[in-house]
């Protein structure tokens, strides 16, 4: 065999090797909770030494739940809370918390709890079947972004953490859902299906310059901005499974980080930039799960 050949196969074995490692750790990840109960919306907070979560408590209600990253001590986050509670959203520094909150049947309000003065303001929904759904909060705290059916169309809008003062950000022909605020507030990131199928869209915090990110025929959904602000990590069927992708904010290196025939779902960052948390499907169980990014 000629130096040439020597160098080539080892480059294909390098290579081999390499990929069986990518594969090995994404099909390792760290396994945060073991009681398969089904889970929704894990998000980080404290710099990322805290987790919290949506577990469904009964067949009725969800509630939502805190979770100590280094000690895997669980706690519910609102002992006192009496109806469902679901789709978290935290501040940095973990003392703001939004979430969506049951008032009635199909009727939701937006809560923005504040955990240092435990005070609690809502978002309240208009009469009949309506609601507020999946809340952001600004990384100064200033605004609170949810999405809110106007007229049959789900749209964007955003409010003071006093609940007042609303503004339409979006306008769009489809459903937008699912805004994310960029690590320095500038930028807002969200799924719409203005264009047929859900894509991920990134504006401008002010609703402006619309720009689509991802192209699949397959729903793109659930999008959150890395800290650093160059990624974006979504939920994607595009190949047939519910799998978590990341991609450069520019649409370029499209990368999926999950691969199992079950269920993958609801990604979020750690502070780290390095690891995701989600909540995987395994043996028809649920639980969260701590997963590097290649």
């Amino acid at each position: 065999m000629s130096f040439f050949d020597r160098v080539c196969t080892y480059a294909v074995a390098s290579s081999i090797l390499l990929g069986c490692a990518i594969q090995q750790s994404l099909a390792d990840p760290q396994r945060l909770t073991s009681d398969g109960i089904l889970k929704a919306s894990p998000v980080f907070c404290k710099n990322g030494t805290e987790l919290i979560y949506a577990v469904l408590e009964n067949a009725e209600r969800y509630r939502l739940m805190k979770m100590n990253v280094a000690s895997g001590k669980i706690e519910s986050l609102r002992k006192d809370a009496t109806t469902a509670e679901f789709e978290p959203a935290c501040s940095r520094d973990g003392r703001y918390c939004a979430f969506v909150r049951q008032r009635g049947i199909l009727s939701l309000s937006m809560a923005i709890f504040d955990r240092q003065s435990n005070s609690l303001v809502e978002v309240l929904p208009p009469s009949g079947f309506a609601g507020m759904r999946s809340p952001a909060i600004s990384p100064d705290h200033s605004r609170v972004l949810y999405s809110f059916a106007d007229g049959g169309r789900q749209q964007i809008y955003a409010t003071n953490l006093q609940a007042k003062d609303p503004v339409k950000l979006t306008d769009s022909s489809g459903i937008d859902n699912w805004p994310g605020f960029s690590p320095d507030g500038k930028s807002i990131v969200f799924g719409s299906s203005r264009d047929g199928a859900f894509e991920i869209y990134v504006m401008q915090s002010d609703g402006s310059e619309v720009k689509r990110i991802t192209h699949s025929p397959f729903q793109d959904i659930r999008p959150r901005f890395s800290p650093d602000g160059q990624r974006i990590t979504f939920v994607s069927h595009r190949d047939g499974n519910s799998e978590i992708y990341v991609v450069n904010i520019d649409g370029s290196g499209l990368t999926r980080v999950t691969n199992h025939p079950e269920r993958d779902d609801y990604p979020d960052w750690h502070s780290d930039g390095k690891r995701l948390v989600i909540v995987s499907e395994r043996e028809g169980q649920h639980d969260l799960y701590l997963l590097n990014i290649p």
